[in-house]
């Protein structure tokens, strides 16, 4: 009986000095030893408000009030804050001298990430080992490898997790102020240890669009040197799903990226469309070497069509060289333009195109001062609905009482042109519109600012000219070989064009045609081969051609 005493008072004895032992053993007389490490491989001030040991639910240390500074340039608040940091090490290595950690969780995390107005993160100055906070940030888009993730690697941790918190994003290179939040975080990362492949799962909430956001996969194995040898990864943004593969060895990176279909309605961000587009089957390789990103392969299926393309960009200046290539296969254009814009005249048909582009910047100044490129574009089967050309034409040359088909629609079976890009304007030639009743050739201009300037010449058929011959004496005089032809200028904008028949080169070929008759018929009285009677005839039968009496 003494002796079970004995070992329960001592079982007792224990138990209270195992309990009492985070109220006995100060953690923060180590912060000297241990700070200025941390500090070091982030590159960042850090700040501890408390440590202490834990005994349950398992043996480890919660920090209190961790936070790690922002770079000075951006200013003197946290980059990122927590409420606690807890870690957890596991027993039996520890009862053997050996600390090998189980799991670290972030509570309530805060994470502020800012683009300031000369567009440079505050987060690209973390990690660099050894170097000292500059006074203007650098631009480097690739963080050292000597960051948390590789601290972590070393620590050989089987469980990192985040509960709750929230990322922000605010950029200040735009002129009014954008921000963007990732609110309720939850992150879990297992077996983060060299060797090891990591699985990873994320999900939030996008604000300000409320859209849920989940990234599941793995990543890995890991190495000191943080290389990734495979990146395994399914995304879902709202209602898409996409599924990403890749590595990234020696700051190169190469991922491919798919979707089944995605909805512009459902993506959390403003594309100029009136209505959404729903693209299918997207396939992307890319790869990024330094400052070069190369997109190798884009396809994707839209309009009931096909697209691909490819492409270079070297990142590092405010306005990045590119220089890419699209071709474009069995397209509806006639959807494809009204989720564009919405215009009085739009063109329907199947669209094909391929075109060579190069130039400098995204933004439309860029663009219309830098961006080169050839191409051609070809549409099948379609029509003009909004306008009748015939029907302009007949108006214009004043003819009563003709209809050509449909008042409000021009059908072509082809209209293809070549193009040239250059200073904001798309130079059409080598133009061609072929139609039923008339063939138009010609070329012009199509400027960013949706500018028209376009001049073709029509040549009508013979039916639709002996039409027009009947009711006009001088298309009569004007035709040519049993046809009229005249150029048509189409000019105004995309939104509001206008049509312009040349009707002074038209009655310009009556007076040719009338003075050679008349050189004619003067060489004949000279020459003895025509009587004043023969040319009183040959008078009169011209003016009753011409008047049509």
């Amino acid at each position: 009986m003494k002796i079970l005493i004995g070992l329960l008072v001592l079982v007792v004895l224990l138990v209270g000095t195992v309990l009492s032992l985070p109220f006995l053993v100060d953690l923060n007389k180590y912060q000297d030893q241990y700070k200025p490490i941390v500090e070091e491989a982030l590159n960042r001030k850090v700040q501890l408000q408390d440590i202490r040991l834990t005994i349950w639910p398992r043996i480890g240390a919660t920090v209190a009030g961790f936070a790690v500074m922002d770079d000075p340039s951006f200013g003197s608040g946290p980059f990122a804050s927590l409420s606690s940091l807890d870690v957890g090490v596991k027993l039996m290595p520890l009862l053997s001298g050996q600390v090998e950690v189980e799991e670290v969780t972030l509570r309530n995390p805060v994470i502020t990430v800012i683009k300031n107005k000369n567009g440079v993160l505050n987060a690209s100055t973390i990690g660099r080992k050894g170097a000292a906070v500059p006074e203007a940030p650098s631009k480097a888009p690739i963080p050292s490898a000597e960051g948390p993730l590789k601290i972590l690697a070393l620590l050989a941790v089987d469980r990192v997790s985040v509960d709750g918190g929230k990322l922000t994003y605010r950029d200040q290179s735009v002129a009014k102020t954008t921000e963007y939040v990732l609110q309720d975080l939850e992150v879990l990362l297992r077996d983060v240890r060299l060797g090891q492949t990591p699985n990873l799962h994320f999900a939030s909430l996008v604000q300000p669009y409320n859209m849920p956001i989940k990234l599941d996969g793995t990543f890995g194995p890991l190495k000191d040197t943080m290389d990734v040898e495979a990146i395994n990864f399914q995304l879902s943004v709202g209602k898409t799903d996409f599924t990403i593969t890749g590595k990234a060895v020696d700051h190169n990176a190469t991922v491919n990226v798919s979707s089944p279909v995605i909805n512009t309605a459902n993506l959390p961000i403003a594309l100029p469309f009136k209505k959404p587009v729903e693209i299918k089957n997207l396939q992307l390789a890319a790869e990024v070497k330094g400052q070069e990103a190369k997109l190798n392969t884009l396809s994707f299926g839209l309009f009931d069509g096909e697209v691909k393309g490819n492409g270079t960009l070297v990142a590092g200046s405010n306005t990045p060289p590119f220089n890419g290539g699209v071709t474009i296969k069995g397209v509806q254009l006639g959807p494809a333009l009204s989720t564009v814009a919405e215009t009085p005249v739009s063109v329907s048909g199947t669209a094909g195109a391929e075109l060579s582009v190069q130039g400098r910047g995204f933004s439309m100044p860029d663009l219309t001062k830098a961006l080169q490129g050839t191409g051609h574009m070809a549409v099948k089967d379609g029509k003009i609905q909004g306008v009748n050309i015939l029907q302009e034409v007949v108006s214009a040359l004043k003819v009563a009482g003709i209809s050509i088909g449909d008042p409000k629609a021009t059908v072509f079976s082809t209209i293809e042109t070549d193009l040239a890009i250059k200073q904001g304007v798309i130079k059409l030639q080598n133009l061609l519109m072929d139609s039923h009743d008339f063939q138009a050739t010609g070329g012009g201009t199509i400027g960013f600012d949706q500018q028209l300037n376009l001049l073709v010449n029509l040549n009508l058929s013979q039916e639709v000219s002996q039409k027009l011959s009947g009711a006009s004496p001088v298309v009569k005089i004007a035709m040519k070989e049993g046809r009229l032809s005249l150029p048509l200028a189409i000019t105004g904008t995309a939104q509001a064009p206008s049509y312009g028949v040349d009707v002074k080169g038209l009655t310009g070929k009556v007076q040719e045609q009338v003075k050679k008759k008349v050189e004619e018929t003067v060489g004949g009285l000279l020459k003895g081969t025509t009587k004043p009677e023969d040319l009183k005839r040959e008078g009169q039968e011209l003016l009753k051609g011409f008047f049509g009496r």
